[in-house]
């Protein structure tokens, strides 16, 4: 029962609670016969096991076991030797602590004795030490051993404290006050001091210290004289920021003088005010505060010369290797100064100001290969302006050689911006500047404001008088081109090169999409499209108008005899209109659009349409037959819906469509502000049958010219006050007079 309390079980053959009895019970209560046998078969084999087991380990260690016994044999006999010899051992000590003992007695009086005389000794060397303090006191005042003096006179006070309660004493530690304000006096005198050295000030304020003196006066006195060398090393570095002195003398005084001298008293404060064990934590993070201060104004001037002489070099040495390689060079020597300065700094770190620093020279360096790439792609353009005036076909080459300059130019601005990256340099190690250097500077402040600029470019061309309009669709197509390859390509170059994902999204700079980029090229590609349709059709509606609105048409008393010039002048813009637009815009499929014959319903239309008025008023034609509003309106009816100024297609045939449409569109416009006579009619007739002669090949919707030209007559005829139309055959022969 104890056992089952305690939680051993009785029935566990390999527990240290097995009870066999209580195990037989069960396995007999439980087990069936044929069970009872294979347990029985179980244990027997299991014994046989075990008494195999210990078998073997009886053989395997039965050497063991004999030396074992033996040893424990040979520890008995040694034990007793060893047990005789601690009992002789013992009776000895206690026969020399007794001796001892009696000799202590008998030397105590003497011990006592001794050691009052060692202390009345100790005593006398102090007060002969304190006689002689002021004495040593002056002695190394005058010798300008201002450390000695000092330690002795510390030591000096020690004694006098201790022995305060002499009065005689009071007048040797008067004398030594008084020597020690001398030696604070000339201690504070190397402040004033120029030429003494910065270790000289730390011993100074090291002795200062060890006098009681405030530490934040001997910091501030301490800065004081390191200041006015600093401020000289400065005004050296300020007078050589100009082109005359080359880079390496500048950067000798900047990092060679300027930053050597300043690494000298950040040490040398540091030492003195921080490091050192004299002041408590309160005045070490107050002296810390205070070269903080000091140190950073002086590295924001510094840093600011630095700037403004490296933006100089840079815009100097652009397109120098050898210079370039200089500045370049100069950069990686500055950073790591700065750094050391950085290491000197107790929590302080003036690497991001480098890097700052460095960036706005990349940045610098990325403006002017921007502006340059500026120029050349305007000087491009004006070439191409000179070259389409002088040989209008050769759209094509002029195309490539101003994107072939376009790449050439960027390339080379990205191999001179890689140069920022080189390995070889401290600064390119910072993973945030090369970050910010590859997605700042290089992609968007380089390659994207490229194309940014084209964009700018293209959306004020049409309001200068510099450029041809011919100019116009030239950079239309090139923007087209761009767009379709050219910055995919570049952008995934720099990203490439630079190692910048476009997927980032931890960057804190904002990347401007290819597809924004793309979008807005070709709307300013539309957009001059546009402007090169409106022009052109402008121009030809201001020949139309010489024909309509500028005449009197109720003067006209003759018949015509051919198309106004005006027209056949229309006629020759349009064909010259054609090859160039074919050269820049050419069709997908120019068969389908470029047409040696007329079509079918090119042949029809003026017959159709005049013959119809050969009838005469009398003979009840269909416009003179009905009220001349209605049968413009049933004209509306059947008439195809014309869009003048919607959205212009990127193809020759698309151009030149919108281009009559403004012209026909125009036509009409006048027409219907004009009153006419039945010869002025007769002339629009003519004028009509003239332009489907010859405007069927520059469409591609013959249904549109025509639906135009039946409003245009249509409304001739209702603004006309004597209604009679020539015969169809009358008016072809005399549109095709002098043809």
């Amino acid at each position: 029962m104890e056992r089952e309390r305690e939680g051993e079980n009785p029935y566990d053959i390999n527990g240290t609670g097995f009870d066999p009895d209580k195990f037989i019970k069960k396995i007999n209560k439980e087990y069936s016969l044929i069970k009872l046998m294979d347990t029985e078969k179980s244990l027997i084999r299991q014994i046989q096991d075990l008494d195999s087991d210990m078998q073997t380990l009886v053989y395997e260690n039965y050497n063991k076991f004999i030396l074992a016994t033996d040893t424990i044999r040979k520890m008995k006999t040694d034990f007793r030797e060893m047990e005789d010899k601690m009992v002789l051992l013992s009776d000895n000590i206690g026969r020399i602590t007794q001796s001892s003992a009696q000799i202590s007695d008998g030397l105590k009086e003497k011990r006592d004795k001794v050691s009052r005389l060692s202390g009345i000794h100790d005593l006398l060397k102090k007060l002969k030490f304190l006689f002689e303090l002021p004495t040593k006191l002056k002695q190394h005042c005058e010798e300008s051993n201002y450390e000695e003096a000092v330690r002795c006179y510390l030591d000096g006070m020690e004694f006098v404290n201790e022995f305060k309660r002499f009065p005689s004493l009071q007048a040797i530690k008067e004398d030594c006050q008084h020597i020690v304000v001398c030696i604070r006096t000339d201690l504070y005198k190397d402040f004033d001091d120029q030429e003494k050295s910065s270790q000289d000030l730390t011993r100074n304020v090291s002795l200062l210290l060890s006098l009681g003196e405030n530490s934040s006066v001997l910091g501030k006195r301490f800065l004081d004289n390191a200041l006015p060398k600093l401020v000289q090393n400065m005004n050296s570095l300020r007078s050589a920021n100009s082109p005359n002195v080359p880079l390496d003398e500048f950067m000798e005084l900047g990092c060679g003088l300027f930053l050597s001298n300043l690494s000298l008293v950040i040490a040398s404060f540091s030492q003195a005010f921080i490091q050192t064990s004299e002041l408590v934590e309160e005045a070490r993070l107050e002296s810390q505060e205070m070269l903080k201060k000091f140190v950073q104004g002086l590295m924001d001037d510094f840093l600011t010369l630095m700037q403004t002489k490296l933006i100089l070099e840079t815009k100097e040495t652009n397109q120098e290797s050898d210079r370039r390689e200089d500045l370049l060079k100069a950069l990686d020597r500055l950073y790591r100064r700065i750094l050391a300065i950085s290491t000197l700094m107790p929590n302080s770190d003036f690497a991001p100001l480098g890097l700052e620093l460095i960036s706005a020279i990349a940045n610098k360096d990325a403006e002017i290969s921007l502006e340059r790439i500026k120029n050349s792609f305007r000087k491009a353009v004006k070439e191409s302006c000179m070259e389409l005036r002088t040989h209008p076909g050769t759209s094509q080459e002029t195309l490539g050689s101003i994107l072939a300059t376009l790449i050439l130019q960027m390339k080379s601005s990205l191999t001179n911006l890689k140069d920022f990256c080189r390995p070889d340099f401290q600064f390119s190690h910072n993973t945030e500047f090369r970050q910010r250097m590859a997605a700042v500077t290089v992609r968007e402040g380089l390659v994207i404001s490229s194309f940014k600029y084209l964009i700018e470019f293209g959306s004020h061309l049409t309001h200068s008088e510099e450029y041809d309009i011919l100019t116009w669709l030239l950079l239309a197509k090139l923007y087209l081109d761009i767009e379709m390859n050219t910055v995919e390509y570049m952008v995934s170059s720099v990203e490439s090169e630079f190692d910048v994902r476009r997927d980032r999204k931890h960057l804190p700079w904002e990347l401007t999409p290819v597809a924004d980029v793309n979008k807005s090229l070709n709307s300013v590609a539309k957009q001059l499209v546009r402007e090169f349709v409106a022009i052109q059709g402008n121009q030809i509606s201001e020949l139309i108008k010489e024909t309509v609105l500028v005449r009197d048409l109720m003067a006209v008393r003759n018949e015509p005899d051919g198309p106004q010039p005006q027209m056949r002048k229309v006629i020759e813009i349009l064909t010259k209109l054609e090859k160039y637009i074919d050269s820049v815009f050419p069709d997908m499929d120019s068969a389908a659009y470029f047409r040696s014959e007329k079509s079918s319903d090119s042949s029809k239309r003026s017959y159709n349409t005049t013959m119809q008025g050969s009838k005469g008023h009398h003979r009840g034609s269909m416009w003179s037959s009905l009220d001349p509003n209605m049968a413009t309106n049933i004209q509306k009816l059947f008439s195809e819906k014309v869009e003048i100024f919607g959205e212009v297609g990127l193809h020759k045939s698309d151009i030149l469509m919108s281009i009559v449409k403004i012209g026909l569109r125009a036509f009409l416009e006048y027409v219907r502000l004009k009153t006419m006579d039945k010869y002025s009619l007769h002339q629009i007739q003519v004028d009509v049958h003239y332009l489907q002669l010859y405007l069927w090949r520059f469409v591609n919707n013959e249904g549109f010219m025509h639906s135009l030209m039946d409003e245009i007559l249509a409304s001739s005829i209702q603004r006309c006050v004597h209604v009679s139309l020539l015969e169809s055959p009358m008016v072809e022969m005399i549109a095709e007079k002098n043809n």
